[in-house]
């Protein structure tokens, strides 16, 4: 790469030498330069306050510690969820028919949704069949007009949304250089955006009445991802990410009572078909541990938990070591995605959603 040398015009401008046209200025429509940097750095804010406030915090600790271990030999009940509006997404199959279920069990009025009608509708007729309240909705969660239109719908037949699941995904693996363009789009808008659509939709109700509760079903793999996951890996992670900034963000203003909680499950034997593609030392969970963990956890309002608990401190607790002894320790206990073949690929529930949005 060449440099390029500028000369002083006469009216002071500085003039590339190589032909090459002048950087964008406000004038132009560019934006504004940068400022020199700063001659002075603020200092620590309050350094007395903030000696007496970190004291404090460490004299906490251990009474916190002696809380967390009660709460785990006698954990609370929780709050019920007799006649709360729960709406699961992906409620037509796996783990989000076996939320909606159990929800249902609570007493909850469940607001059942798949992109699939009718996956949608029978596992709101099972909720039915069992004295349960609950009805199916349509909708794709990559959508905006889907969602908006979902929840025009589930308020006039249900009632404002108490509890949102936000548990719709798609399972994708793919190397990173074979995956399609489209296919990446597709697993970016469900996996990731759709909670941005989702929380941008029901969260002014939840403002308006100082009453909610967010649920993500995240992934194990926010913490430690697996080859051959690239994109779904990347999605979990902003959505842990996204979840812990709404958190703030919502506790920054006053008389906050609306609780986020994000689910980080193991791989869960959702179907034998997804099994599969699993290459695992330590087996799946599951849905019924899954569905069980996740709805005590949503009870109890706990902020972030994996399932099952004991991965979360696990896999932190890893990070401290050197990198060659995390490696190898993931060596050992290994979780990989192994990638099904183009044929068998077509056939997936996942390839039709993203055939569907790629058509939009």
């Amino acid at each position: 790469m060449f440099k390029k040398e500028m000369t002083a015009q006469k009216d002071g401008a500085p003039h590339y030498e190589d032909g090459d046209s002048l950087p964008a200025t406000a004038e132009d429509g560019g934006p504004e330069p940068l400022q020199p940097p700063a001659d002075r750095l603020p200092g620590i804010r309050s350094p007395l306050l903030l000696m007496v406030q970190t004291l404090g915090l460490m004299l906490s600790i251990l009474p916190a510690i002696l809380y967390s271990v009660l709460r785990k030999i006698v954990p609370p009940a929780g709050k019920s969820l007799k006649d709360k509006v729960v709406l699961v997404t992906g409620a037509g199959r796996g783990l989000g028919e076996g939320l909606a279920m159990r929800f249902a069990k609570e007493g909850a009025k469940v607001a059942v949704v798949d992109v699939f009608p009718q996956s949608a509708q029978e596992t709101a007729r099972d909720i039915q069949e069992n004295g349960g309240i609950a009805k199916a909705y349509v909708a794709n969660v990559a959508k905006v007009e889907d969602i908006q239109r979902l929840r025009r719908e589930v308020t006039e037949d249900l009632g404002p949304v108490d509890i949102l699941v936000n548990n719709a995904g798609l399972m994708y693996g793919n190397t990173v250089t074979d995956m399609p363009d489209t296919d990446l789009r597709a697993v970016v808008e469900v996996n990731l955006l759709s909670h941005f659509w989702m929380a941008k939709e029901f969260l002014p109700s939840m403002k308006d009445r100082n009453s909610g509760h967010i649920v993500a079903i995240c992934s194990l793999s926010a913490l430690s991802a697996p080859a051959n996951a690239a994109a779904y890996s990347c999605c979990k992670s902003g959505v842990k990410g996204f979840m812990e900034s709404l958190r703030a963000e919502l506790n920054s203003q006053s008389n906050n009572d609306i609780k986020v909680t994000t689910v980080l499950p193991y791989f869960i034997n959702t179907s034998a078909s997804y099994v599969e593609f699993f290459d695992l030392r330590i087996p799946p969970v599951s849905i019924e541990e899954a569905v069980e963990a996740t709805v005590e956890g949503i009870k109890r309002e706990e902020v972030v938990f994996t399932i099952p608990r004991d991965m979360y401190f696990s896999v932190h607790l890893f990070q401290l070591f050197p990198q060659y002894i995390i490696d190898k320790f993931k060596e050992i206990f290994y979780f990989r995605v192994a990638l099904p073949s183009e044929e068998r690929r077509k056939k997936e529930p996942t390839q039709h959603i993203i055939s569907q949005l790629s058509s939009k």
